[in-house]
């Protein structure tokens, strides 16, 4: 159904989604009533020009255009709100206006879009022309890893896009990181803060290929984020960050700390969220077993991007996988965090067998309302891409594992406009 308006409830196509009230007596917000989804449109086909790859990122233009990074593509692919195509941005190459990877990350500062991939981050104007490109990399041994350009934060510094090393454990079995900032030339301006790495005490020593070169990787509970390997995200203006501080799970009433830091190193929110340590079931146990074992051995990774001894060696790492990986006996409290478009921030508590539960929290913490999304029959629980409090835009699939964007239209109880 590609480029179509619909008013059809979001339950009606993906599965039953049931909204939640607040459940934090402390934080309860004035109006407990039920907020509404209503999907106003879909994107996306089985074939065809709008066919789309699985998404990494997606993000709504100040000219009201619809841009998004597929898996495996070396561009951003850009449609018109109403989900006819209208061109792509970038090329694969070395040079200006091009990708050395595939895209990881984009967003806005002010009427230009950033794009970021392993190496470099590209400026351009809406209409595609590059206008700048900001590329280094920086070896941190001490840290087992090295630096390259991520997201552009307010000042015009950046937050790096990390890479992991030979002394990968220096980093990946380290309880706390630095958070860094560095200069357009890859200086190091400061550290914004100290960041709590969830489960380092489950990373995973595995096996890559058939010369028996190690690695360490993070756990897949960890909530960690694909740019830095530390559970935080920036704001959409780039003038702070957003993470999870220190978990108390074996306190009395357990908490966990919900943070927002200035990038110059301002705390400008600290608030002590109640929760209920949920145990990591034997059947959860599984389940992720077998989804790591099966990302290890490039299962989800299209054969012809995959290296040759990656498609010799997939049964092997496969099963050493499967015998490394370590459970908690609880799960993070936090399982991802979107900073919504306009200041909100969304975060995925733990996804149950069924369902996958947000809370959303205001500018200063106050918890507002949370929304449970159901997890699609064939067990896929669509992806929150970019989120406010007017609308929620989410990767869901289709027939034949075929990726679709959804616009749901955030509908607030109270008389509160959405």
């Amino acid at each position: 159904m590609s480029g179509s308006l619909s008013s059809v409830r979001v339950f009606a196509a993906i599965g039953a989604i049931v909204f939640l009230p607040a459940i934090a007596a402390a934080q309860q917000p004035a109006c407990d009533a039920p907020w509404q989804l209503v999907e106003t449109l879909r994107l996306g086909s089985v074939d065809g020009e709008d066919a789309l790859s699985p998404l990494r990122a997606m993000n709504t233009g100040p000219d009201g255009r619809i841009y998004l990074i597929q898996a495996w593509e070396y561009s951003v692919t850009v449609f018109e709100l109403d989900g006819r195509p209208a061109g792509r941005i970038g090329r694969a190459g070395g040079g200006p206006g091009e990708f050395g990877s595939d895209p990881r990350r984009m967003g806005w500062r002010a009427d230009t879009l950033w794009v970021s991939d392993r190496f470099t981050t590209q400026f351009f104007l809406a209409d595609g022309t590059s206008v700048r490109q900001v590329s280094f990399k920086i070896p941190m041994p001490a840290e087992g890893s090295a630096f390259a350009p991520g997201t552009p934060l307010a000042d015009g510094t950046f937050l790096p896009y990390r890479t992991v090393n030979q002394q990968e454990e220096r980093f990946m079995l380290s309880r706390q990181a630095p958070l860094r900032r560095l200069s357009a030339s890859g200086e190091i301006v400061d550290t914004i803060a100290m960041v709590e790495r969830h489960l380092a005490d489950h990373a995973i020593q595995r096996e890559t290929d058939d010369r028996g070169f190690g690695l360490m990787t993070s756990h897949p509970l960890m909530p960690a984020d694909h740019e830095s390997w530390l559970p935080v995200v920036a704001v959409a203006d780039g003038s702070a960050v957003v993470f999870i501080g220190e978990v108390r799970p074996e306190d009395e009433h357990p908490t966990f700390d919900l943070l927002r830091i200035g990038i110059a190193g301002d705390t400008t929110l600290r608030r002590a969220v109640p929760y209920v340590p949920q145990p990591v079931t034997r059947e959860e146990r599984e389940t992720i077993r077998e989804r790591f074992a099966a990302r290890i051995a490039g299962d989800l990774t299209p054969e012809r991007l995959r290296p040759p001894w990656g498609i010799r060696d997939a049964e092997r790492r496969r099963r050493i996988a499967r015998e490394s990986i370590t459970f908690p006996e609880t799960h993070p409290p936090v399982g991802r965090i979107v900073a919504g478009s306009d200041g909100s921030i969304w975060l995925r508590r733990e996804t149950l067998p069924r369902a996958a539960t947000w809370e959303i929290y205001d500018e200063q913490g106050n918890l507002e309302g949370s929304v449970r999304i159901e997890r699609q029959p064939d067990g896929y629980v669509p992806y929150i891409l970019q989120a406010s409090r007017n609308e929620v835009w989410v990767q869901i699939r289709g027939a034949f594992d075929v990726p679709y964007i959804a616009r749901w239209e955030v509908r607030r109880g109270c008389g509160q406009a959405g």
